[in-house]
Formats: structure tokens, C-alpha cells, sequence
């Protein structure tokens, strides 16, 4: 077996290779989990040359470390936050690290601006003329019967935002992290694998933004509360 340019592979490449289409496959197994993150799981598929092995193309295994691991532990932290009372934070969080499958939502007005996105009485924030961070995608899924609502905002340094919302009543759990207050509000502030997360209820809702690493925790946090009122 070859790279595209007919190099051939070593016996390691081709073995992590082959194990990260496993660790694909085993994902797609797992039939309770919701059906957006099976057709996010089956785009990844859909990525390689048709009737051509997964590990023959040459992003593959760059890609196989990090994009099958993360789905494989969406599958596992959705799996673990399918109960009665509604979704996980891990499972929320997890879903935020996916890619966007829809257009990002058309800028709507207002001041302070908004997006033509919302849950109940929650718009989706327009942060790109007052904090830089421009909306670039969106997604939904559905995870224990509740629906969350994520926007992708980005700043054209590379750094990455996403921002989730939970239909429905404010989540059993207590979020991970450190409590901050703003403003008489509470916000949770955890790192995951570098990240940062931002955790809070707001109009009866829970809320996430998760930022890439690089972003400082108080930066997230301004975020968070600049519409918070």
C-alpha cells in the first residue's frame, strides 16, 4: 500500500491508519447515538476517494489521531448524557468541537447586534464589530430529545469560538470549573485539553462558549457576560 505520490507506506502508518478507520466504524456502530452525529461521522467517511481506502488519502493520517478520537469521544460523552434530565455539560462541550454544518446565521440588527439565530428569547450574539469575532458557521443536534443550537465565530488570527445553547430548562449538573462572578451573575470557567470553557444560565437556559486554546479564560468570560443582562 502507497501514499498518493506511490511512496509506500510503513507498517506504523498503515497500522494507525487502519485503526483510526476502526475507531470510525466502531462510532457508527453506536446506533443510539443522534442522528446529526452519525451524518458528521459518515461526512468524514465521505471525505476519502470512493472505492479507495480511507488511509490512502494523504490527510488521512494526520487527521486519523485527533478527528476520529473526537468523535469516537462525542459518541461516548452523548451516550453518557442520554438520561431523563437531559444532556451532559461533556456531551454539550463535545458537540461544540465538531464542524459546522450549516451556514452561519445573517446578521440581524439591534443593538447590542444579533444574529438571525436564537433559542426561546436568546439570540445568537453579532460579535464581530465589537469584539472582533466573526460568525462563520452553525449546527444543531439533538441530544436527549433536547435541542442544541451552536454558532462558530472566528477572528482572523485563527482563533476558534463556539457558542451552544440548550433548549429547554437549565441543565441538573453543576458545570466544571471554578465559579467566576460578573455583574451578579455566576459563570463556570473549567479548561478541557487546553480549552476553555465557559458555562451559565441565562433566561432560564443553559449556555456554553468554548475557545481554542490561546484564548484568555477572561476574555471568554467578557464574552459571556456582555450579553448576560
Amino acid at each position: 500500500m502507497h501514499h498518493d505520490d506511490d511512496t509506500p507506506l510503513s507498517d506504523q502508518e498503515l497500522a494507525e491508519a487502519r485503526q483510526g478507520e476502526a475507531l470510525i466504524s466502531a462510532a457508527l456502530a453506536k446506533t443510539q447515538a443522534p442522528q446529526s452525529l452519525r451524518e458528521s461521522i459518515e461526512r468524514e467517511r465521505a471525505r476519502a476517494v470512493p472505492n479507495r481506502p480511507f488511509w490512502r488519502r494523504p490527510w488521512a493520517l494526520a487527521a486519523l489521531a485527533t478527528g476520529a478520537a473526537v468523535l469516537v469521544a462525542v459518541v461516548i460523552a452523548i451516550q453518557a448524557g442520554n438520561g431523563t434530565e437531559g444532556p451532559s455539560v461533556a456531551a454539550v462541550e463535545a458537540v461544540a468541537q465538531l464542524k459546522a454544518t450549516d451556514p452561519a446565521p445573517a446578521p440581524n440588527g439591534g443593538d447590542p447586534p444579533v444574529l438571525a439565530s436564537q433559542v426561546g428569547s436568546i439570540p445568537f450574539p453579532n460579535w464581530q464589530q465589537s469584539f472582533g469575532w466573526k460568525a462563520v458557521g452553525a449546527r444543531q443536534d439533538e441530544i436527549s430529545g433536547r435541542t442544541v443550537k451552536t454558532v462558530f465565530y472566528r477572528k482572523p488570527q485563527g482563533e476558534k469560538l463556539a457558542y451552544s445553547i440548550v433548549d429547554g430548562q437549565p441543565l441538573s449538573e453543576t458545570p466544571p470549573g471554578r465559579p467566576v462572578t460578573r455583574e451578579g451573575n455566576t459563570y463556570r470557567v473549567a479548561n478541557i485539553a487546553g480549552k476553555t470553557l465557559v458555562t451559565w444560565t441565562q433566561q432560564g437556559h443553559t449556555c456554553a462558549l468554548l475557545a481554542s486554546a490561546g484564548v484568555p479564560p477572561a476574555r471568554v468570560v467578557t464574552l459571556a457576560a456582555s450579553r448576560n443582562t
